[in-house]
């Protein structure tokens, strides 16, 4: 076999071509030079398909590349083959090897793989319509010497699926190839012109085609648990004839590029040592509330080295008593409060109390319509601007008149641009938020609402089931104060007590209940000023 050295035409759109891959592909023809001096020799021996194949050993192998490059480690030579090997330039003949590891021994042998096959090639691309009709090929040819192995069968069902649209076109295809491979009409690189001279070809080129198709989807389709050597990494959006493209620049580019060179001579620009302070005090601020930094944030259990789910239950969406650090979190900043949907919900129901629920009502609905779908902004903008901007509207909100005549203009200059119309409240819902920030929030921290909601945060205690035995379900439950005992009452009580009831006596007594040691385990462990707000119960 002669390897012919073939450049690969590269134009400014293709990725581009790795330098060592060209110097692999020198040493590959060195490799395969038909003079017995400085090439390899190939020896024919019988294969599992009884014919006669030229191949040469590992030993072989690591021994050229010893002489060859004055390289007097064998691991290193093994090393370098074992390249050559996983991008897909040699191959084993015997495809029950798991790994592409070439060694030095005389029993593994191996064959050069045919210029077509070799790693970025323009015509041998490895793109997934290819493996599927190759993969399609193979399942209609003899199963028991060409059938797929159970990655290859996930991966082709996955395929069909993906390509549903195209599954005729990969199944003729696939059948178009086994016909012209029985009648010996199709090889990679050359086609027989005549049925006659196609009858001559031996046998063993056809075996010589599945193993080097077969070798050339096991670099670049590997089984699960191989190396992926021809992994590309993600693909462009943008060619580079298209960035080339864009750097041109004319005079509304060099306009652009002032303007924004000016704007940015005005922004003021902090010291740093300003600026990682303040991010350390944020830092320090924020830590606490974070359950990858402090334990205590994840009690009480952390779902991330445990199974217990009470953790998401607790921090729920809306949730009827929130947990201790979230009440917290919504007194550092007003950004808190009302990116949390519960919190927000408890503010809303703090402003009808003071009955300035229309600003918050107000601002959400700009929100939902920011983030709505697009064939619902025009309605949207109608029904914001009846209820909440009219004369008159029910739920008039307290603007000043300039930011209404900007909204007036905003949605006159927007009129029939949907996606402009998004942003016309902008100028009204940052003023409400201002105002809501200001004036609202701090009266929100100081109210009897919120004071209430620590307060109960604070004493709800979280059971949950021993060892999870049970039905395995968490609850979470306000804690009671505990039942005050009633002490036996003496004679001279209880005819006391009859005659301030005036009732008979029966009706009047409280019945005596003795807690003897027999029935302790059946009272809940009460929780101590010392002890944790998280305890166990046994059911």
């Amino acid at each position: 076999m002669t390897v012919q050295r073939e450049v690969m035409a590269v134009d400014q759109d293709s990725k581009p071509r790795l330098s060592v891959f060209s110097k692999m592909e020198k040493m590959i023809v060195a490799m395969a030079k038909a003079d017995n001096e400085n090439g390899i020799v190939m020896r024919a021996k019988r294969n599992l398909f009884s014919d006669q194949i030229q191949s040469f050993s590992g030993c072989d192998i690591v021994d050229w590349l010893k002489r060859q490059y004055n390289i007097t480690d064998v691991k290193e030579a093994c090393y370098l083959a074992t390249n050559l090997c996983q991008y897909g330039y040699i191959y084993p003949i015997d495809f029950k090897l798991s790994s592409y590891t070439v060694k030095y021994d005389r029993s593994a042998e191996y064959r050069f793989q045919a210029p077509y096959f070799w790693p970025f090639r323009k015509d041998g691309t490895a793109d997934s319509i290819k493996y599927a009709i190759y993969l399609q090929k193979r399942s209609l040819r003899n199963k028991q010497k060409h059938g797929l192995e159970p990655y290859e069968q996930e991966a082709f069902d996955k395929l069909l699926k993906v390509f549903a649209d195209k599954k005729e076109f990969i199944e003729k295809q696939a059948r178009e190839q086994v016909r012209m491979t029985k009648a010996g009409l199709y090889f990679y690189g050359h086609q027989v012109t005549s049925v006659s001279e196609a009858k001559k070809q031996r046998r063993t080129e056809k075996i010589l085609l599945d193993l080097q198709e077969r070798a050339f989807w096991r670099v670049h389709r590997p089984r699960p648990g191989c190396i992926q050597t021809m992994e590309e990494g993600p693909k462009r959006y943008f060619q580079p004839s298209q960035m080339a493209a864009r750097r041109r620049k004319n005079k509304d580019t060099y306009r652009a590029e002032i303007k924004f060179l000016k704007k940015a001579l005005e922004k003021p620009k902090p010291k740093l040592s300003k600026v990682l302070e303040s991010y350390l005090t944020w830092n320090e601020q924020y830590q606490e509330y974070d359950p990858f930094l402090d334990q205590n944030a994840a009690l009480p259990s952390n779902p991330w080295i445990s199974d217990d789910t009470l953790f998401w239950e607790a921090n729920d969406t809306l949730v009827k008593i929130p947990t201790e650090l979230r009440v917290k979190k919504w007194a550092i900043s007003f950004f808190n409060l009302m990116k949390d949907e519960q919190g927000s919900h408890e503010f809303e129901v703090f402003l009808s109390t003071e009955y300035s629920q229309e600003n918050i009502r107000f601002w959400k609905e700009v929100e939902d319509m920011k983030h709505g779908p697009r064939s619902m902004i025009e309605e949207s903008v109608n029904r914001i601007t009846s209820e909440f901007l009219s004369n008159n509207a029910p739920r008039e909100i307290n603007i000043d008149s300039k930011t209404l005549e900007t909204v007036n203009r905003n949605k006159e200059e927007m009129k029939g641009k949907p996606e402009s119309l998004r942003y016309i409240f902008d100028p009204a819902q940052e003023h409400i938020y201002l105002l809501m920030k200001k004036d609202s929030y701090p009266r929100f921290l100081r109210s009897d609402q919120y004071i209430n909601l620590k307060e109960m945060a604070h004493n709800q205690p979280i059971k949950k089931r021993f060892f999870g035995f049970g039905s395995g379900k968490t609850q979470i439950k306000r804690q009671t104060p505990s039942p005050k005992l009633k002490r036996r009452s003496t004679s001279s009580e209880r005819e006391a007590n009859s005659d301030i009831s005036g009732d008979s006596p029966i009706h009047s007594i409280t019945p005596m209940h003795s807690y003897s040691t027999g029935n302790l385990k059946d009272m809940d462990m009460k929780q101590t000023p010392s002890s944790s707000r998280f305890y166990i119960t046994l059911d």
